[in-house]
């Protein structure tokens, strides 16, 4: 099922828990789930079934409340784990809600129009694989924090000083299958949730990412995502917001090369930084920008907002 990460991501959002604490439960909680998975039917949708399951096998198992317990979560904020009761419905519904920053509706805009630019490039015309998705983000972000603060956008800016670095505000962290970030999951799963973009499966082979072990998912816009972006795709590409112009040449440049690549290619590029060598798995790659957009800056600010408030 294309979007099941949604709710095993969002359970524990409850408990408030630290990067550190969230990405050994994002461990523990993916060996348990795909375990589960092995012995099961897949899901095609949300339901009272799917939801039964997660409590059922994943949430109660004992290795994730152990996880969670080690934590310093007391019985009673586990009890809904260990007794199979999570609410996932309400928690979905919750998730939902449009409680957007400046920065988030960006992310948003931009990662529909990394979609939409790759896909143009692509033989598949879609991005092939979540893996995929997730190694062009990171990649994107480790474009612009190695280039010098003139060249991010191709050319010197005047007597602008020195230019901030933006991107998206994802922080990664290396795993078996390379950096990987929960939020790029989290924000891929909301446009998927408001019908923007669509994941159908592209091979039966899986790429060892998370939610995609045992086959491939394909993400690419649907036609109102592909409206959507046209609604502000020029804005971009024409933006007074250096620090959005930075980004976008970056963006650009990233799905140049990746976009004629194999899988195996991916692999190769991702791993010729130094950094992923020099990092155990489990920790920290890179973290997004601490420059925030202010709402002066993004002058089509209000009809984003406009946008994915009727998404």
């Amino acid at each position: 099922m294309p979007n099941e990460w949604k709710v095993i991501e969002r359970v524990v959002d409850q408990f408030d828990l630290n990067d550190t604490e969230h990405e050994e439960y994002v461990m523990v909680v993916t060996k348990v789930y795909s375990e589960a998975m092995a012995t099961s039917a897949e899901f095609e949708e949300f339901n009272e079934e799917y939801y039964n399951f997660l409590n059922r096998e994943v949430f109660s198992d004992e290795r994730v409340i152990s996880t969670l317990n080690s934590f310093g979560l007391t019985d009673d904020q586990l009890a809904e784990f260990r007794n199979g009761t999570v609410s996932c419905d309400n928690l979905v519904k919750d998730w939902n809600e449009l409680r957007f920053r400046i920065d988030e509706l960006i992310d948003f805009a931009m990662m529909l129009k990394l979609i939409k630019d790759y896909s143009a490039q692509s033989d598949n015309g879609m991005i092939e694989s979540r893996y995929r998705l997730q190694k062009l983000i990171y990649l994107v972000n480790r474009q612009i924090s190695k280039q010098e603060d003139y060249s991010a956008t191709g050319e010197l800016q005047g007597d602008l000083g020195m230019l901030d670095h933006t991107g998206y505000r994802y922080r990664f962290t290396k795993r078996s299958s390379g950096p990987f970030s929960s939020d790029v999951y989290e924000d891929k799963n909301r446009l998927f949730a408001w019908a923007l973009i669509e994941e159908p499966v592209a091979s039966e082979d899986g790429t060892g990412e998370v939610a995609e072990r045992n086959r491939s998912y394909g993400i690419e816009l649907t036609p109102a995502g592909e409206m959507m972006v046209d609604q502000f795709d020029d804005r971009i590409e024409q933006a007074d917001s250096i620090m959005l112009s930075s980004w976008n040449y970056a963006q650009q440049t990233v799905i140049d090369e990746v976009a004629i690549m194999t899988h195996e290619e991916v692999v190769s590029h991702i791993n010729e930084d130094d950094r992923i060598h020099q990092t155990p798995t489990g920790s920290e790659l890179l973290v997004g920008p601490m420059k925030k957009f202010k709402a002066s800056e993004i002058e089509f600010l209000g009809e984003l907002q406009g946008e994915f408030a009727h998404a």
